[in-house]
C-alpha cells in the first residue's frame, strides 16, 4: 500500500466520515487517493481557516451523539498550512480535538526554502497537543492512529501531522492491524485517565456538607465529558446553584431553578454576586481564566475551592485549591452524587439571597428588551435574541461568533438542549461562526442550526457562504449589522470617552451577496418584522439569511472592567 492509502485507511478505521480542507501541490496525492476510493466525503472550504472551524464543529457537536468523532482537516504546505494556524490555536485554547493533516515538500528539499515550504512542525508545536512528521511510509498508519488518540483523550486538543510528499507516495508491505476503538498507544509521559483520589473525595464531600453558601462553576469540561444530566442531579440533590463559564452554557437548562446563568466579565448579576459571597466554589472542568476571575487578588478570598480538572497543569495555576480532584468531570460527578456521606441541605437563606440578586437589574433589562429599540432608533440584539429564544423554545443549536452579540446570546438565549451552544472562547476568534456551523450541522443534521454573527466577524469568513451553497447546508444565518465592531465600541463608550477609533464599518449590500450565493435573504429593520422573519427562516428548507439593522449604542451589562474585580462590576450605564 502507498502512504496515501494508509492515511485514508487509518482515518476510516477511526470512524472519520468528513474531510474539510483545501488542496494544493504537496497534499495532492492524498486528495487523488480520496477521489479514487470515494470512501470519505470531502467538504471544500473557501479558506483553510474555515476548514479548521468546520472540523471543530464536528468534534464539538458530535460529543452528545451516539457517534462522537474527531474532526479532520487537510491543507497543502506553506500558505495552506499557515492558514490553519488561527483555527488550530483556537482549538487548543478551547480544548477541542481536531486532527490537521498537512502536505509538506519532499524530504530531499526540506530546509532549502523550497517552493511553498514552511516549518509546520516548528510553528504548530506550541499551539497543539502534539505534532508529527512521519519520514517513512511505515510510520504513517500508526502515526495517524496515535494522533487521533492524543487529540481525543484526556483534555482534548488539536494535533498536526505534516507528511512530506514523497513519503505519501512511498509503498510498503507493512499494514498495521490497529484497533482504533480499543488500542491505547504506548506514549511515555502522556497522561491517560487519572483516577479519583478517595481521600481527596472525602475531603471534598466534607467541605460541601459544611458550606452554607456554595456555588458550582460549570466549565467546558462538563460539556466535553457529556455530563450535563449528572451535574443537574448533583446540584438538585445538594441544593447548590450553578453558574456557567461561556463554554459551560447548555450543560443544563438556563431556566432551571439552580441556574445562575453565565459568570464573569459579562455574567449575570446573580452569578457574579453569588461568586463574590460564596464560602465554597466547586469548579468543574474550567481553568479560572481572567474573564471569569477578574483581578485574582480579590477573587474568592473568603471561599474554599474544590477544583475538578483532568489537566493537572491547570490545578493551582491561577486559583489555589483547597481540594483538587485530578480526574475526568464525569467520574467526579458520579462519585460525588452517589456518595452516601453527601448531605442534602436546604440552604434556604442562601437561595433566598440569590433570588434577591436576580431582581437587582431584572426590571431594567426587561424594559430594554420590551422596548426593542435603542437610543438611535434601531433594533436591539437583546430583543432579537429573546424572540429567537422564545420562537425556538430554546431547543435549537446556536453557533455564535465573537463580540458583543456573542455575550448577548450567552446571556439571553434560553438554552434547553444539552451541548447546543458553540463559539470561540479562549482565543476569541472573529469569523468562527459561519464555518463552525457547517460542521455542527453535519454532525447533527436533524437539529436546526443558527449561525449568528456581527457584521465584523461575518466578513472575516464570508467566503464560506460558497461552501454552504455548494452542499446546500441547512444553516440559518443571522447577521447583526450595527455598522461597528460592537464590543470594542462598548469599551470605547465606557472607558475611552466615546472616541470610536477604528470601529465604524461601511458595509456591503449583504442582500446582493446572499443572492450571488443563491441563499434566500430578508432585511429586517422594524421591530414588528422580527418574529415573522425568524419564523420564515426557521420554516425554510435549506439555508436562509436574515440581516437585522441593529442599534450601535446598545450596551451589554453587567460588565466587570478588564483588570478589575467583581466589586467594580458596572450594573448601569448611569
Amino acid at each position: 500500500m502507498k502512504g496515501t492509502e494508509l492515511v485514508l485507511k487509518a482515518l476510516i478505521d477511526n470512524g472519520v466520515k468528513f474531510i474539510f480542507g483545501y488542496t494544493g501541490g504537496a497534499i495532492m496525492p492524498i486528495f487523488d487517493e480520496m477521489e479514487k476510493q470515494d470512501a470519505l466525503i470531502f467538504i471544500m472550504s473557501r479558506h483553510e481557516q474555515g476548514a479548521v472551524f468546520m472540523a471543530q464543529g464536528i468534534s464539538r457537536a458530535s460529543l452528545s451523539t451516539s457517534d462522537p468523532r474527531t474532526g479532520v482537516c487537510m491543507a497543502t504546505s506553506g500558505p495552506g498550512a499557515m492558514n490553519l494556524v488561527t483555527g488550530i490555536a483556537d482549538a487548543n485554547m478551547d480544548s477541542v480535538p481536531v486532527l490537521a493533516i498537512t502536505g509538506q515538500v519532499p524530504t530531499g528539499v526540506i530546509a532549502t526554502d523550497a517552493f511553498q515550504e514552511s516549518d509546520v512542525v516548528g510553528v504548530m508545536m506550541p499551539l497543539t497537543k502534539q505534532t508529527y512528521m512521519p519520514l517513512s511510509v511505515d510510520e504513517i498508519e500508526t502515526t495517524i492512529h496515535e494522533a487521533m488518540y492524543v487529540a481525543s483523550s484526556g483534555r482534548g486538543g488539536p494535533v498536526v501531522v505534516d507528511i512530506p510528499k514523497d513519503v505519501q507516495l512511498q509503498e510498503t508491505e507493512n499494514v498495521c492491524e490497529f484497533d482504533a476503538r480499543s488500542c491505547e498507544p504506548q506514549l511515555p509521559g502522556f497522561f491517560y485517565r487519572p483516577s479519583v483520589d478517595l481521600d481527596s473525595l472525602k475531603q471534598a464531600v466534607g467541605l460541601i456538607n459544611r458550606s452554607e453558601r456554595p456555588i458550582i462553576l460549570c466549565g467546558h469540561g462538563v460539556i466535553s465529558s457529556n455530563t450535563g444530566p449528572q451535574l443537574q442531579a448533583f446540584a438538585e440533590r445538594a441544593n447548590i446553584p450553578v453558574a456557567f463559564t461561556l463554554h459551560g452554557l447548555s450543560a443544563l437548562p438556563v431556566d432551571h431553578r439552580m441556574s445562575l446563568g453565565m459568570v464573569g466579565m459579562h455574567g449575570t448579576v446573580e452569578a457574579n454576586r453569588a461568586l463574590m459571597n460564596a464560602d465554597l466554589i466547586i469548579s468543574l472542568g474550567m481553568r479560572f481564566d481572567d474573564r471569569v476571575t477578574g483581578n485574582l487578588k480579590d477573587f474568592a478570598r473568603e471561599a474554599a475551592v474544590i477544583h475538578v480538572e483532568i489537566d493537572p497543569s491547570e490545578i493551582d495555576k491561577n486559583v489555589k485549591s483547597s481540594v483538587a480532584l485530578n480526574t475526568d468531570v464525569a467520574q467526579a460527578l458520579n462519585l460525588l452524587h452517589r456518595d452516601p456521606a453527601l448531605v442534602s441541605k436546604p440552604r434556604t437563606r442562601w437561595l433566598a439571597q440569590i433570588d434577591a440578586f436576580r431582581l437587582e437589574i431584572a426590571d431594567q433589562i426587561q424594559k430594554e428588551i420590551d422596548a426593542g429599540i435603542g437610543r438611535e432608533g434601531q433594533l436591539l440584539v437583546k430583543t432579537i435574541t429573546s424572540r429567537l429564544s422564545r420562537l425556538t423554545q430554546g431547543k435549537d443549536i446556536i453557533v455564535g461568533d465573537v463580540g458583543q452579540h456573542q455575550m448577548i446570546l450567552a446571556r439571553f438565549y434560553n438554552f434547553q438542549t444539552v451541548n447546543s451552544w458553540f463559539t470561540s472562547g479562549g482565543a476569541g476568534t472573529m469569523g468562527c461562526a459561519l464555518p463552525m456551523s457547517i460542521g455542527v450541522k453535519l454532525a447533527r443534521p436533524d437539529e436546526r442550526v443558527w449561525s449568528v454573527s456581527g457584521d465584523g466577524g461575518f466578513q472575516m469568513n464570508i467566503q464560506e457562504l460558497g461552501t454552504i451553497m455548494e452542499h446546500d447546508i441547512d444553516v440559518k444565518i443571522l447577521l447583526m449589522n450595527n455598522g461597528y465592531l460592537g464590543m470594542v465600541r462598548q469599551w470605547q463608550t465606557l472607558f475611552y470617552d466615546g472616541r470610536y477609533a477604528g470601529t465604524p464599518m461601511k458595509n456591503p449590500d449583504y442582500g446582493a451577496i446572499a443572492g450571488a450565493y443563491g441563499i434566500p435573504y430578508l432585511k429586517v429593520s422594524e421591530l414588528d418584522q422580527v418574529d415573522d422573519a425568524i419564523q420564515t427562516a426557521a420554516d425554510h428548507k435549506g439555508p436562509f439569511m436574515l440581516e437585522f439593522i441593529c442599534d450601535p449604542s446598545e450596551i451589554i451589562l453587567p460588565m466587570v472592567p478588564a483588570g478589575g474585580g467583581y466589586k467594580e462590576m458596572i450594573v448601569s450605564i448611569d
